[in-house]
C-alpha cells in the first residue's frame, strides 16, 4: 500500500507539473502546506478548548482526542509533499468527515465509563518485618493486622465484572 501510494503521488506530480509547469507545482505544494497547516492549528485550538470544556465538566473527551488525533495526522498529510497525501489530509479537516470516522472508531471500539460510581479507602501504613512475622506465629502468605488512624482516599471506581 505504500508502495502503492508513493507511485500515486509520482504519477500525479507528473501530470500536474506537466500541466502547469515545475515552478507553479512547487508553488502549489506549498500553499497547501501552509494553508493547511494554518487551518489545522485553528480547528486543533478549537478542539482543545471543547476538550478542555468536557473535562472541567466531568466528561470524558473521548470523541475530541480521536479529533485531535486526527487533525494531527491531517497535519502531517499536509506536510508531505504531494497532492494525493494533501487530498487526505483536506479531508481530515473536514469536521463532517471526522465525525463519521469518530463514530465508527467508537462504534466498533469497547468503551466503559465511570458510571458515577464513587467509594472511599483507607490506607493502613503497616510495615511487618519477617522477624515480626515469626514472632508473631504468622506466615507470609497470612494478612497482617490492621492498625488504627490510616489515610482516607477517595475516587472513583469500575466494577470489571458490571456488563
Amino acid at each position: 500500500m505504500f508502495v502503492a501510494a508513493t507511485l500515486l503521488e509520482i504519477f500525479v506530480f507528473i501530470e500536474v507539473g506537466s500541466a502547469i509547469g515545475a515552478w507553479s507545482t512547487i508553488a502549489l505544494i506549498m500553499l497547501t502546506a501552509v494553508v493547511g497547516i494554518s487551518l489545522v492549528r485553528i480547528q486543533g485550538l478549537q478542539t482543545l478548548m471543547e476538550a478542555q470544556r468536557k473535562v472541567n465538566q466531568g466528561e470524558t473527551p473521548a470523541r475530541e482526542m480521536l479529533a485531535g488525533i486526527m487533525l494531527a495526522l491531517s497535519g502531517v498529510l499536509l506536510l508531505l509533499p504531494g497532492f494525493v497525501s494533501d487530498l487526505g489530509g483536506v479531508l481530515l479537516l473536514l469536521p463532517p468527515v471526522r465525525a463519521v470516522l469518530i463514530e465508527r472508531f467508537i462504534s466498533k471500539a469497547h468503551v466503559r465509563g465511570n458510571q458515577g460510581r464513587t467509594f472511599t479507602a483507607e490506607y493502613h501504613e503497616y510495615s511487618e518485618t519477617r522477624t515480626t512475622r515469626e514472632r508473631l506465629g504468622r506466615h507470609p502468605e497470612q494478612g497482617s493486622e490492621r492498625s488504627e488512624g490510616g489515610t482516607t482516599f477517595e475516587g472513583d471506581f469500575q466494577r470489571k465484572d458490571d456488563k
